[in-house]
């Protein structure tokens, strides 16, 4: 359990995640004087703290990582760890869909946050300068992902549980005050915050404010971005209703969308539900002209019962397998060209860290190929590696001890 301090207090990390209101006002102290908070998860002199930013997120604070001091926290307890040998991805490419810069990240999203008519499209779009060397573009499931990963998301401490609180204050302490499509990150995007009964009216007082700046007239049709746990998803009448955790506001969506997601994302769509799962949506939001709030795309990630990101279901069984042991692991996340031979899971608390592979897709002959490449490359590197091959049952495949 990590241990954080400001304002006078020392509280459990987890304690401050979850309840971001119950510590504002500390928090916001703090940020003013000494203009930091301290992470306690080593010891320390007074005179080298453990330094974390304290970064203001609508009315309430979140901590995040002190720049370039990632590598000073305990790497086997700690969510503010990062190794001095693991720089952020893209961070000296200036074209990059997706840059950490000090504040938070800054985006450029494939979707459009503004959708106008035809003619005014056509006026904008003259003025760009031929052959200039445009920034890329991320698709919605690749900043969805990427944020997971920049946030932590993907490893495993050992820790017994982790909840939508957790999750919701290490994103938001990673978007920070970025940008995302030039728009200050904060106006576009929200988090859904994790409901609870003691400050379940300003959860929904800021999800209210937030949806009331999505605006459609004649002339464009505003957009904004929400990032939530996905309920259920249900037919109407006119298409379908999209539930998500945390409150009862509603989404419409239509039939082209929703035939979209089920077949862009197989794995997700088929554990919407599901105990032993949890599925995060990343949504774009419209108004319509009867001021219905409609998705107009979405991009869906499996997680397992703690919201590590999977990619099938027998990745989430291993995945609630591993955390039930309290074994400290990390799921690779596949953003970049060169990411496809990575691992499904890495354990980190062995003497060398060992691969885990669940190959999930016996007789489809690419699947197979790419299964004995694997296979070829941890046997040149000598990599120790874990293989569990469904339908055989997942407690009789035997893990390494932890070191």
């Amino acid at each position: 359990m990590t241990l954080v301090s400001f304002d006078g207090v020392t509280v459990a990390l987890t304690e401050v995640q979850d309840n971001p209101a119950k510590y504002a006002r500390a928090l916001e102290r703090a940020k003013k004087a000494p203009g930091y908070a301290v992470c306690r998860c080593l010891p320390t002199s007074p005179k080298t703290p453990l330094r974390l930013v304290i970064r203001r997120y609508g009315s309430l604070f979140h901590l995040a990582r002190w720049p370039d001091d990632g590598h000073r926290h305990n790497p086997k307890t700690c969510s503010f760890y990062r190794a001095a040998s693991e720089p952020a991805r893209s961070i000296n490419d200036t074209l990059a869909a997706i840059r950490t810069i000090a504040c938070g990240l800054d985006v450029k999203l494939s979707t459009s946050l503004s959708v106008r008519t035809v003619d005014q499209s056509t006026r904008l779009s003259s003025h760009a300068t031929p052959g200039a060397m445009s920034r890329r573009a991320a698709p919605l499931l690749g900043f969805l992902q990427r944020v997971w990963e920049e946030a932590g998301l993907n490893e495993w401490t050992g820790a017994p549980s982790r909840g939508w609180g957790t999750c919701n204050a290490q994103l938001v302490s990673v978007l920070g005050d970025g940008k995302l499509n030039g728009k200050p990150m904060q106006d576009v995007l929200h988090v859904m915050r994790r409901y609870d009964d003691a400050d379940g009216s300003c959860v929904l007082a800021e999800l209210r404010s937030f949806l009331d700046r999505i605006k459609t007239t004649p002339a464009k049709a505003d957009r904004a971005l929400l990032i939530a746990e996905l309920r259920s998803v249900e037919p109407s009448k006119y298409g379908f209703v999209i539930k998500l955790r945390q409150t009862y506001e509603t989404f419409f969506a239509s039939k082209a969308v929703i035939e979209s997601a089920v077949d862009s994302f197989r794995s997700a769509w088929a554990m919407i539900g599901e105990a032993s799962a949890r599925v995060v949506v990343l949504a774009v939001i419209e108004r319509t002209k009867e001021d219905n709030l409609r998705i107009v795309d979405l991009a869906l990630q499996l997680c397992n019962s703690t919201f590590l990101p999977c990619d099938s279901s027998f990745e989430v069984a291993m995945a609630n397998r591993l955390v039930a042991e309290r074994r400290r692991f990390v799921k690779p996340l596949r953003l970049e060209q060169g990411d496809a031979m990575l691992p499904d899971f890495k354990l980190t608390d062995t003497t060398v860290p060992t691969a885990i592979e669940v190959y999930g897709m016996q007789g489809n002959a690419q699947y197979m190929a790419r299964k004995a490449e694997k296979q070829a490359l941890y046997a040149r590197e000598g990599t120790p590696c874990v293989e569990w091959m469904p339908p055989i049952d997942l407690a009789s495949v035997q893990l390494p001890a932890a070191a």
